[in-house]
């Protein structure tokens, strides 16, 4: 239609466009033919705001880039260094990354994933009576498989010619080497690691077991939550490991709970009934945490303190915990 994707207000034009289950605003207009020439400028160029398109540099859609790792693939926000994934798939991987940019800065990751699982087995169903995959395009079973990644190499091929059975005989090419990729499963699951930008511990580490979702622990670095993510899966995600996991984060995170840093100094400082009392300043965390974990044992009484202090020394005391370490994992150390 002429007019499509155009929404006339209030006596001006507007450009909308829903792609990917997100409706994007891409500009309103005095007149129906300038809103009608930039959205034939929009379609050229797959509906992006960028500088091809006319948008200023505050308007462009964010640009994302994939980086292998250990674990698998993570999409990059190239400007901010946000990164969502890992994923087993580098197909699944670069699906995630043609979507993100229309999320803008309004990003719903598990939407997302969604969405991209859709993208990956687009035209393909299963039968749960039979266990086969159908390929179905434009209303007809093109053709029907026991294998999911012959059903996936079929189905590249039908959409690439439209369904041509003699151009697609002609073709010895893969459009994909889904040989060298970990399929995800068919029905959606979720991976384990997510990023979570609200979080002062931004990786959270999940687990999907059966129809319930534990959360394991959120981590300040990828590396961190892969880490332990490796280390579970060598447990093969046993429950009694999983539980050791979750308390130790939480220690973890509780350790530094009343200490301040300023000016490279550890405070320790508690508010009470709207006063704050500051215990002592180290120039070593180690001392400051374990003058701390003594304090709230005692009660918090202050005239223990130079106790404490003398008694670190004295016990050569190490921190229990470590964060950023293998020794996280250290049997010593799961102990609690």
């Amino acid at each position: 239609m002429k007019y499509r994707n155009i929404y006339k207000l209030n006596g001006r034009y507007i450009i909308k466009k829903t792609i990917y289950k997100k409706t994007i605003k891409y500009g309103t207009f005095d007149t129906i033919e300038r809103a009608t020439e930039q959205r034939n400028i929009l379609m050229k160029n797959r509906w992006h705001k960028n500088a091809t398109t006319g948008y200023p540099k505050g308007q462009r859609f964010p640009k994302y880039q994939i980086k292998e790792t250990d674990c698998g693939y993570l999409v990059l926000n190239r400007k901010t260094g946000k990164s969502f994934g890992t994923y087993k798939s580098y197909k699944y991987a670069t699906i995630i990354k043609k979507i993100l940019p229309f999320y803008e800065n309004e990003i719903d990751i598990e939407l997302i994933e969604k969405v991209a699982h859709k993208e990956y087995f687009r035209y393909i169903t299963k039968n749960k009576m039979t266990g086969r995959y159908h390929i179905i395009y434009k209303g007809f079973i093109r053709s029907t498989h026991r294998d999911l990644k012959e059903a996936l190499y079929e189905r590249d091929l039908i959409v690439k010619y439209d369904g041509d059975e003699e151009l697609m005989c002609e073709d010895p090419t893969l459009i994909y080497d889904y040989g060298k990729d970990e399929i995800p499963s068919f029905d959606h699951n979720m991976d384990n690691i997510r990023y979570k930008d609200e979080n002062r511990n931004k990786y959270q580490l999940e687990k999907q077991i059966r129809n319930h979702k534990i959360i394991i622990g959120a981590y300040p670095t990828y590396n961190l939550a892969c880490l332990i993510k490796r280390y579970l899966e060598s447990k093969k995600w046993n429950k009694k490991d999983i539980k050791k996991i979750i308390t130790v984060t939480k220690n973890i995170h509780k350790r530094d709970k009343y200490i301040q840093k300023r000016n490279g100094k550890y405070y320790i400082e508690r508010t009470y009934k709207e006063e704050t009392t500051t215990y002592g300043v180290y120039n070593n965390i180690e001392q400051a945490r374990y003058v701390k974990n003594k304090l709230i044992l005692a009660n918090w009484r202050k005239d223990l303190v130079k106790k404490f202090e003398r008694k670190y020394y004295k016990e050569e005391y190490k921190t229990k915990y470590y964060y950023d370490s293998t020794d996280f994992f250290k049997e010593e150390h799961m102990i609690l």
